[in-house]
């Protein structure tokens, strides 16, 4: 996917066999830009994916694929807790 197609809020899958370990994932975009790594080492172009965990994944752009969120059924809601 390419970086200026990533929006804000956005449900994306991340890459099978991703080197973060998250890879078959869906989560959403948080945010997008460029990142450094925790050391500062590395410099990435991507987005920050909330999976439902913990932790936000950081990830290439190359590595996401947009997806359609999932309707719930009537009568059915979605909380994050």
């Amino acid at each position: 996917m390419k970086q200026e197609d990533l929006k804000v809020g956005m449900s994306v899958r991340i890459a099978v066999g991703h080197s973060s370990g998250h890879g078959g994932r869906i989560g959403y975009v948080t945010k997008k830009g460029k990142f450094k790594s925790f050391d500062g080492s590395l410099e990435v172009e991507g987005a920050k994916i909330d999976i439902q965990e913990p932790l936000l994944v950081l990830v290439e752009s190359e590595h996401l694929e947009g997806v359609k969120k999932e309707d719930l059924p009537k009568g059915w809601a979605e909380y994050d807790l």
